[in-house]
């Protein structure tokens, strides 16, 4: 995409590959369509460059606001230290255009430096999977699953044809079209028609390697990163493309397609082309037959409802399809086998769900199939006058596939009684509908792919992994399904061999790949939500949170060590969840190199900051940071809510072991519990400066503690159900509240009763997350949307 190149501007570094700006020692991290433009900039340095230019170069001549281009240049006059007063590097020309008036030297592209990293130790096998986490996982998730098209015999009979539902002039979209939002957005361009422009699809480039995927925990080396500070407090928003290598591991696969051990993984990098670039959120791709149309859905940032919209890839022509509620979320587009119809999911969330079927023509829109408020899996496929969607009785139901005739409206089950796990949550049809990919939860986050022949009704396992998919798309000969590996980037999985070919390596996850007939296969490019961490100093006043960690991926479960020193964290950054340290002039650590997709929860330091205990899939685990050793406690492989007790020997934590739910405390070594803190008890610290316990409860609000042997409520404001929500430091409860004006961080005195109140400055901070430290830093976790994109990859 970009041209091979970086670029220096006086002592501002550019790079353009990795959506890096590099000043003064910080580093700004810049959505993809903002680097577009900033490049576009300066390989027209000195001269200046006109609106329809920029439009022609970087939205490819689509309709765009001038909010949104005003929005782009002061994010790169922020990036190079530039502002719309001096105008020192970037000039707006009335009426013309910008223009860049920096002396630009273009540099090669280096290749970057590998630091070998130390091992770590390891004892205990990798956990069992937790039943409830899964539960929760695939109740809540947003699936979505391929939609194939195959026109002929049992097609809704009408020729593909284009939305004529409410076209937008992507100049602006009102807030009456938006749903009531009150702010309009700029709707930016589209790609040329990708059957009359072949040009525009870039080959792909073949080269091959090994890689092995471990079935347990590895060995898990250390890395250091080069010290640096980052100035922004969110990750880019765009995919930064073609490459930035992530060095990942493959999943599993199962023994009815290959044997055990270690695997080949070959390569055939895609180059991969944006499709969308609204000012917002689009996920659930699908592409028409013809390849021509584009379904996905839709939801502006910070908004609440999601919309179905279709794009002719030609004019970059956007419309909403019809909705008879405007109040209820459209999802999971799918398209009919003649382009002509399509069904989508419509709810509320709470007591409304219906799968719609529209005809394009002329508009009707009807209701073919009702579904459980609560399933929402996405997961939609027609396959002449039958539908195939995911449905549940419950919550708490198993998920089973359902066909509805659209004839009749006749619903029956497809799926198999299932004694493990949560059931079929998701489906995509072979192009030539002879054949469904099913998914299938086992445990936990485990995975098993089934093919469901619809002539012999046989089903066969085509692939077990590790971790939760979200759908799995198929080649245009069948022979082969494409799926998210476990690194978040795309791997093609051959039916016959069993061989794995890898084909996305970016900075951003790819995921929830769908392909047409044609082979041509869009995915998700980013991640709906963006998190990092923020730091402040306790004062008088408010406090005003600056960015502390932050990188192109999430970064969560912050905890801050008790000398302030030092935050451990969990981060994707890399490809799969690992545990990272960073320390207070800057440095950071890869502290962890798991092998496999590993849920890492419960993160906390010990009183001298030497050791982090935590819980991976449910298990808990010491790791000591000196040695890098990692030690899981045994028989604690299901707890939740792990705290430090009074010394590093010991940790509280929540069992229910044989259905006795207790907050126990336990030695770190053997696992055997010293003494049972509270019956009934939750979530449990201690207070280092006075040795007293403080804790929640399940059956009963507030916070507790004992005092003369009985049970004593301290305070019912709050109830923690989280260990890293609340924070017991110098003396005083912490804990987060909303208020009116945004959230607050609540100082509460347990001898005294008194609180004080501290607002934050800082919008989106997430109440699940609070790290304190005895010198008055505060740790807090940022959540925001994300720009989420559709990519188009052969």
């Amino acid at each position: 995409m970009f041209n091979n190149k970086k670029y220096r501007v006086g002592d501002v570094l550019i790079n353009p590959e990795m959506c890096l700006v590099s000043r003064d020692g910080l580093e700004s991290r810049l959505e993809l369509r903002v680097m577009q433009v900033l490049v576009c900039l300066l390989e027209r340095a000195g001269r200046p460059v006109s609106r329809d230019e920029l439009i022609k170069e970087v939205w490819r001549g689509g309709v765009v606001s001038d909010n949104a281009i005003n929005r782009i240049i002061a994010q790169l006059r922020s990036a190079l230290g530039d502002d719309a007063k001096n105008q020192r590097l970037i000039k707006t020309v009335p009426k013309v255009g910008y223009l860049l008036t920096a002396d630009v030297e273009a540099l090669l592209l280096s290749q970057s430096k590998t630091v070998q990293p130390r091992p770590l130790h390891t004892t205990n096998a990798a956990p069992e999977a937790l039943q409830e986490a899964m539960s929760e996982a695939v109740s809540g998730a947003r699936l979505e699953t391929l939609t194939p098209e195959v026109s002929g015999a049992g097609s809704l009979g009408l020729s593909e044809v284009q939305p004529q539902a409410v076209t937008l002039e992507r100049r602006n979209i009102s807030s009456e079209t938006m749903d009531g939002a009150t702010d309009t957005q700029a709707l930016a361009g589209a790609p040329d028609d990708l059957a009359d422009a072949p040009d525009n699809i870039e080959r792909l480039r073949f080269h091959r390697v090994s890689d092995e995927a471990g079935l347990t925990l590895k060995p898990t080396p250390k890395s250091v990163s080069k010290p640096r500070r980052r100035s922004w407090p969110y990750a880019a928003l765009g995919i930064c493309l073609p490459v930035l290598l992530l060095w990942g591991w493959d999943s599993y696969h199962s023994s009815d397609v290959a044997g055990g051990g270690a695997l080949e993984i070959n390569e055939e990098i895609a180059m991969l082309k944006p499709l969308t670039s609204l000012d917002g959120q689009e996920v659930d791709p699908a592409l028409s037959p013809s390849g021509r149309m584009l379904a996905f859905s839709y939801r502006e940032l910070n908004g609440q409802r999601w919309r179905v919209m279709t794009q002719e890839l030609s004019t970059g022509q956007i419309n909403f399809i019809r909705s008879d509620n405007s109040s209820l979320n459209q999802r999971f587009p799918t398209w009919s086998d003649d382009g002509a119809h399509l069904a989508f999911m419509q709810f509320n969330g709470r007591d409304s769900c219906q799968v719609m079927l529209l005809d394009l023509l002329t508009q009707n829109l009807k209701t073919v199939a009702h579904c459980h408020p609560s399933s929402q899996s996405g997961a939609l496929a027609l396959k002449g006058q039958m539908l195939f969607y995911v449905d549940s009785e419950g919550v708490e139901e198993v998920k089973k596939i359902y066909q509805v005739d659209l004839n009749t409206l006749r619903r029956d089950q497809l799926s198999l009684s299932h004694s493990l796990g949560r059931g079929d949550y998701g489906l995509s049809l072979s192009p030539d509908k002879r054949r469904m990919a099913v998914l299938r939860n086992l445990s936990w986050f485990d995975t098993q792919i089934m093919l469901f022949d619809f002539a012999s009704g046989e089903w066969q396992t085509a692939l077990k992994v590790g971790y939760p998919l979200k759908s799995v798309a198929w080649s245009a000969d069948g022979n082969s399904l494409i799926y998210r590996a476990e690194e978040g980037q795309l791997h093609r999985l051959d039916l016959a061999t069993g061989s794995r070919t890898r084909i996305t390596k970016v900075l951003q996850e790819v995921n929830s790949p769908r392909s047409n007939e044609l082979g041509q296969t869009v995915a998700v490019a980013g991640e709906l939500i963006e998190e990092a961490l923020w730091i402040a100093n306790l004062g008088a006043g408010n406090l005003q949170p600056s960015a502390w960690v932050s990188s192109s991926r999430r970064d969560y479960r912050g905890v801050i060590s008790h000398d302030g020193k030092q935050t451990a964290f969990v981060s994707n950054r890399t490809g799969l969840p690992q545990i990272w340290l960073k320390h207070s002039d800057g440095r950071e650590h890869k502290l962890s190199d798991f092998s496999r997709f590993s849920f890492i929860d419960e993160l906390t330091f010990s009183v001298d900051g030497k050791a982090l205990a935590g819980t991976i899939n449910g298990e808990a685990f010491v790791f000591d940071i000196a040695t890098t050793t990692l030690n899981y406690i045994p028989g604690r492989s299901s707890v939740r809510n792990l705290s430090w007790g009074m010394n590093n020997n010991e940790l509280i934590l929540f069992s229910s072991d044989n259905g006795q739910k207790q907050l126990q405390l336990v030695n770190v070594v053997t696992g055997t519990t010293i003494k049972v803190l509270a019956n009934n008890g939750f979530s449990g610290k201690y207070d280092y400066a006075t040795g007293k316990l403080y804790y929640s409860k399940i059956h009963a609000g507030g916070i507790w503690t004992v005092a003369d042997g009985q049970e004593r409520l301290i305070t019912d404001e709050v109830t923690p159900f989280f260990a890293g929500a609340w924070s017991v430091e110098s003396g005083k409860i912490w804990f987060l509240k909303q208020t009116n004006t945004g959230m607050g961080l609540v100082e509460f005195d347990p001898q005294s009763l008194a609180r004080q109140e501290h607002a934050i400055t800082k919008t989106s901070v997430s109440a699940n997350s609070l790290s304190l430290s005895e010198d008055g830093k505060v740790l807090l976790s940022v959540l925001d949307d994300a720009n989420v994109d559709v990519v188009l990859f052969n």
